[in-house]
């Protein structure tokens, strides 16, 4: 009986310490099952920027820190957010293939002879991310519009790039003759120039300052200005096009008649220099010969020629 209490006694002391290891596997789980709720991680593509803030019971929402581009698995505190931003070359094109708009919208400009004109437009840039630009942006109009967002990147674009590209167009579109615009490369040159700086005016003092730089820009060299660039200005009625194409085959035709007109003068002042050296008859003879019909031949001195008489046609009575 002893021999037995002894086994029994050795096998409830397996028991419990079998029993205490799976009691600490369970408490060490539950441990890091807390700390996963407790502390987030946050990770940013190799394109993105994040902007860290606060967020615990115990805190202010207030800007903590920069998450660089391509972080991995970086803790962040309870209830913390990251937002993070693109750092890489964005555009926003107003009409055609790959718009950030509907296909066939187009900006209107009224030129100066009151020509409504459709025209194009693409911008491109970077995001300023320098920090304390790239905060002010994010409190100011990344939060209103959602801007870490895809769908809110593409309304930001829509509210505020928008409004300034119609406004420069239609500010500097008022000093060019439709027509200008529409076939003359220097004009257009000029026009696109104009439009770039006044866009370039425009929007810092819309959005609330320099959030946008241009496309080379890297973080460490110049913000750069803004790509601004527009396609070909066309009338939007399409007779008015027409018209010019007529106006244009008109001009050629008597730019032809002209030239032909300058040859005609050239020819009759020749024949009269002519005229006056050969006098009237010698210069018929040698239009004649000249044109064939009349045939002559070197006879050679003392030579023989035999001209063959021609027979003549009997006419049937």
């Amino acid at each position: 009986m002893a021999k037995l209490g002894n086994a029994t006694a050795v096998k409830n002391a397996g028991s419990g310490a079998k029993g205490k290891v799976i009691g600490i596997a369970i408490a060490i789980v539950v441990l890091v099952i807390i700390l996963f709720n407790i502390f987030n991680f946050a990770s940013t593509d190799a394109n993105k920027i994040g902007l860290h803030y606060g967020g615990g019971v115990i805190e202010d929402k207030k800007f903590k820190s920069i998450i660089t581009p391509g972080s991995t698995n970086k803790m962040i505190g309870p209830g913390d957010t990251v937002y993070a931003y693109p750092i890489d070359q964005r555009s926003y094109i107003i009409g055609g293939a790959g718009a950030d708009t509907e296909n066939a919208d187009e900006v209107t400009v009224v030129s100066k002879d009151n020509v409504r004109l459709g025209v194009r437009v693409q911008v491109y840039f970077t995001l300023n991310r320098s920090q304390a630009v790239i905060q002010s942006f994010h409190e100011r109009i990344g939060l209103k519009t959602e801007a870490y967002e895809d769908r809110g990147w593409n309304a930001m674009l829509q509210s505020y790039f928008r409004p300034q590209i119609d406004r420069a167009l239609a500010a500097v579109g008022t000093n060019y003759a439709w027509a200008e615009l529409y076939n003359n490369e220097a004009k257009k040159a000029a026009f696109q120039t104009a439009a770039a700086k006044e866009f370039t005016r425009l929007l810092p003092a819309a959005v609330g300052g320099d959030y946008f730089c241009g496309p080379s820009y890297n973080g460490t060299n110049g913000c750069g200005e803004l790509s601004f660039t527009i396609q070909k200005p066309t009338p939007l009625d399409k007779g008015i096009i027409d018209g010019l194409e007529a106006k244009q085959r008109a001009d050629l035709a008597r730019q032809a008649q002209v030239q032909k007109n300058e040859q005609v003068n050239v020819e009759l002042q020749s024949v009269k220099q002519q005229v006056a050296m050969l006098g009237a008859n010698g210069y018929l003879l040698k239009s004649a010969i000249e044109s064939g019909k009349i045939q002559f031949m070197v006879i050679p001195q003392n030579g023989n020629v035999s001209i063959p008489v021609p027979t003549p046609v009997q006419t049937p009575r």
